[in-house]
């Protein structure tokens, strides 16, 4: 059997097989369901904030797109289209990378070991299903695969880069990682003095085509503050050694880089541009956890044909464990596959509220409510109108700082003014992670009844909210799987 298509049918396997290991949802997939629920069922496109009692200011959705794409795809495939959609995303993604490899001098053959190494990484670094992080990775894997070829021998797809743009711009923020790179190959091809000018053109073309968005050149000023801002309490941009989940991609990453830095010290022959790419992603990826599968893509395409070197001491070896690999492919493809459930909707009671908010909602407890920072989005598709939240992860595109410390005094519990969440803004019920402090301080304080205790969460009512009876929500996991994505905005979407 010819032994491309053999190596491509294990990578699409890999692949599908990535895709089925996610036992959970990203925490604002939520959030962008609703907006494109809104737009696509309504013609609604928010442009302020409705989930919210706090003051916000405009809501500048980078990601309404990526809300349009994931409501389609969650209508018309259910949750079947959420595996499809991630084992799409990381096929796409490693495919530019084996095609960014083969462009390097002398490369080594695509290697099934190589990529099973990378898909590891990539899927510890990103180990919720359906982000809209997914769109940046695969168009920067693109950008980078279209930069390298113009690079190398020239070519007519870097001018779809502009096109690529506007679309990229409207489901994610990431679109400054892509201009980004297309700016150090101008800088490289400048230092290098190799031709530069169609890099510029590319880049003069598209950076004016931000604007091609709902929100106009405003956009531009919130796209800057967003890329810039400091966020120390969100673990996704953290530095990588903070971050366990990030800690091997970027161990792997900079041992990589320096087995590529040895060699061309070792040959005296300087790619001052493949440098700074990997040298600029790498960083980026370091300080800021988030960004670090920007990094494992940058030096799984450009540093391959070092490493291949370096492990090729132990040829043999390498050879003999290649071919296990496939066979292995295929048992995973025949039986590991269907026993993780493709099609059935995840469920893991302790990292989404499911039965405090089902205790909410048979309990009729209306009111404005504060929830973890990363759950609300999920109150909100669940429990909103009746609900409104303090806030949740969509953070810069709609909050002020101001109420995002405030929270973080309450959830801390260790100032005299941490309870100011509950007497100046308007809130009548709290959600609360059973390990902080302030579960420990709301059932001290006076005014304030502690009424249930979920897998995750505590609940705790104002007393003027309060009843004599309470019912208790089901314990049973298939109940809640069966209604993850029946929200509170309508249509029953199909499963």
């Amino acid at each position: 059997m010819n032994k491309k298509i053999v190596f491509w049918g294990c990578l699409v396997v890999l692949c599908v097989f990535c895709a089925c290991i996610p036992t959970s949802y990203d925490f604002d997939l939520f959030a962008r369901l609703i907006v494109g629920e809104r737009v696509i069922e309504h013609g609604i496109f928010p442009f302020h904030d409705f989930l919210s009692y706090t003051p916000t200011h405009p809501w500048y959705d980078h990601e309404w797109g990526s809300g349009v794409v994931f409501y389609l795809i969650l209508k018309y495939l259910g949750v079947a289209g959420f595996i499809l959609f991630y084992a799409l995303a990381i096929f796409g993604i490693s495919f530019f990378v084996i095609k960014t490899q083969k462009l390097q001098k002398h490369s080594f053959p695509a290697s099934i070991i190589f990529m099973t190494i990378f898909l590891t990484f990539f899927l510890r670094a990103n180990h919720n299903l359906v982000r809209c992080q997914l769109f940046s990775f695969f168009l920067f894997s693109m950008f980078l695969y279209f930069l390298e070829k113009n690079r190398k021998s020239g070519t007519r797809l870097i001018w779809l880069i502009p096109f690529l743009t506007i679309f990229w711009n409207n489901v994610h923020g990431g679109v400054v990682a892509g201009l980004g790179l297309v700016f150090i190959y101008f800088v490289g091809a400048v230092l290098e003095k190799k031709p530069w000018k169609k890099y510029f053109a590319v880049l003069a073309i598209s950076s004016p085509l931000l604007i091609l968005n709902p929100y106009g050149v405003k956009y531009l000023n919130f796209l800057f503050s967003a890329t810039t801002m400091t966020r120390k309490f969100v673990v996704e941009w953290w530095p990588f050694y903070k971050a366990t989940s990030a800690m091997p991609a970027a161990v792997s990453c900079m041992a990589a880089a320096a087995i590529s830095l040895f060699n061309h010290i070792k040959s005296k022959n300087w790619d001052i541009t493949k440098f700074i790419v990997i040298g600029v992603t790498l960083a980026e990826g370091l300080i800021h956890v988030k960004l670090i599968s920007l990094a494992l893509i940058t030096v799984s395409a450009l540093c391959y044909n070092d490493i291949c070197r370096f492990v090729f001491r132990f040829k043999k070896i390498f050879i003999k464990i290649e071919k296990c690999l496939y066979f292995a492919v295929i048992v995973l493809a025949v039986c590991l596959i269907p026993l993780l459930s493709p099609l059935t909707p995840r469920v893991d009671l302790t990292i989404l509220p499911f039965q405090e908010v089902e205790f909410l909602k048979i309990n009729n407890l209306k009111g404005n409510i504060v929830t973890p920072f990363a759950l609300g989005s999920f109150v909100s598709y669940k429990l909103y109108p009746d609900n409104l939240i303090y806030l949740d992860g969509r953070y810069e595109e709609v909050y002020n700082n101001k109420e995002f410390y405030i929270m973080g005094d309450f959830e801390l519990a260790d100032t005299d003014n941490w309870d100011t969440i509950l007497k100046d803004y308007d809130t009548q019920i709290t959600m609360i992670r059973k390990h902080i402090p302030a579960y420990k301080k709301m059932q001290e304080k006076e005014g304030w009844m502690h009424v249930y205790d979920g897998t995750l969460c505590g609940i705790f009512i104002r007393d003027d909210l309060k009843k004599e009876n309470y019912s208790e929500p089901s314990a049973d996991v298939s109940y809640y799987r069966k209604n993850v994505f029946k929200g509170s905005f309508g249509k029953k979407i199909k499963e």
